[in-house]
């Protein structure tokens, strides 16, 4: 929790000024046309006449978000944890899981900065109204029951640096609200039901961290992945198909992909060997075929690669097996026949290597013979 506090103080420093003039007309329009009269239009009502005047708040941003934490306890169905009792009166940054800071617009003015209910056990829906935090940085609500959709005002979330709803019941299409969120950083929508295609715009979006596995999208890897400045990216545990994009060399900052148990198809492009900053790649449980790219070679920073479980043939070479940095290096369950020498006998002795169920003669746990032959090409026979 100090970690996080300490995030928000710098983050609050370094964050742009912000005031109603730079914020977007659709914003303004969903949450009325002045950000200061308490009135928003669209949700029908005046939060002036709903609050109990007997409530005395520091600033008119903490007014707002008493009555968006009070609306969206109406939407909680279930609290096994008893997180939100306290959630009473006007003492909005005493509630917990809530932590304010001065707002970012150098106003001096305390604002709700974070909300953070992660391992919460909570069961319900966001609700439109949390659009009125306006100052957010921090969304954490990992490990809870929440479902339903994200609400379209969450584009309101201007200065939104980290989005995590992981490990809840949300479903529906890839939540374009995201796309919304200039200042986001972080995006965690791991373990939920999202489904459908993976948006091309989330390449092209400046994020560090895109979190999309164990859900349900089925589409393939959008062309532009390449144009993406994350560090990491994991779309494990979905239904993705087709191949893996050339332009994956392009992503100099990339440090962590993890594409496994999907359904891609094809070769390895060779543009894998200019990810010279990666430290782990992991590519199992797939459709992949082909050899292993002479690219590889030039992996310097890798400690972990997982090709496990594909149907790769041919040579594991020992440009990869003498990588300077690599750890573990899983090619189980393939079709390789060939190990040369370092990768039978690795320099390395801390060099964990699993290559079992291949077909590789002499190694123990390997293919039956017949399999082996079935799945190596047959030369053909010119006609004379």
């Amino acid at each position: 929790m100090k970690a996080l506090c300490c995030f928000l103080f710098l983050y609050i420093l370094s964050s742009p000024s912000l005031n109603e003039a730079s914020v977007p007309a659709p914003t303004r329009r969903h949450l009325g046309p002045n950000k200061d009269t308490g009135v928003l239009t669209d949700f029908g009502f005046n939060f002036d006449i709903e609050i109990n005047a007997r409530l005395i708040f520091p600033s008119l941003r903490l007014k707002k978000a008493y009555f968006a934490f009070q609306e969206w306890k109406k939407f909680i169905t279930s609290d096994p944890q008893n997180m939100l009792k306290n959630w009473d009166g006007a003492d909005v940054c005493s509630y917990t899981g809530v932590f304010c800071e001065n707002a970012p617009d150098g106003s001096n003015v305390m604002t709700v900065a974070a909300i953070d209910l992660n391992h919460g056990d909570i069961a319900g829906q966001l609700i439109p109204h949390l659009g009125l935090l306006t100052d957010l940085s921090v969304f954490h609500m990992n490990s809870n029951r929440f479902g339903g959709p994200i609400p379209s005002s969450f584009s309101s979330l201007t200065t939104l640096y980290e989005f995590d709803i992981s490990n809840n019941g949300f479903d529906g299409p890839f939540p374009d609200v995201v796309f919304d969120m200039p200042n986001l950083k972080y995006l965690d929508l791991r373990y939920n039901n999202f489904e459908g295609e993976i948006p091309p715009q989330l390449f092209d979006k400046d994020l560090d961290a895109i979190f999309l596995n164990n859900n349900r999208f089925n589409s393939s890897i959008p062309e532009n992945i390449g144009n993406s400045n994350a560090s990491v990216i994991v779309l494990a545990n979905n239904e993705l198909k087709g191949c893996i994009p050339h332009s994956i060399g392009q992503m100099a900052r990339l440090d962590e992909i993890i594409l496994a148990n999907n359904q891609l198809k094809g070769c390895l492009p060779k543009e894998l060997g200019n990810l010279e900053n990666i430290t782990v790649l992991d590519l199992s449980n797939n459709n992949l075929m082909g050899s292993i790219p002479e690219g590889f070679g030039n992996l310097n920073c890798i400690e972990m690669i997982d090709i496990g479980h594909n149907q790769f043939t041919g040579t594991v070479v020992d440009a990869v097996c003498t990588l300077p940095k690599l750890m573990n290096f899983t090619f189980a369950d393939n079709f390789f026949d060939v190990l040369e020498e370092k990768c039978d006998k690795p320099v390395k002795p801390e060099l964990v290597l699993d290559c079992r169920q291949n077909c590789l003669p002499g190694k123990p746990d390997q293919k039956d013979e017949t399999t082996c032959k079935r799945r190596k090409p047959q030369k053909r026979i010119p006609v004379l």
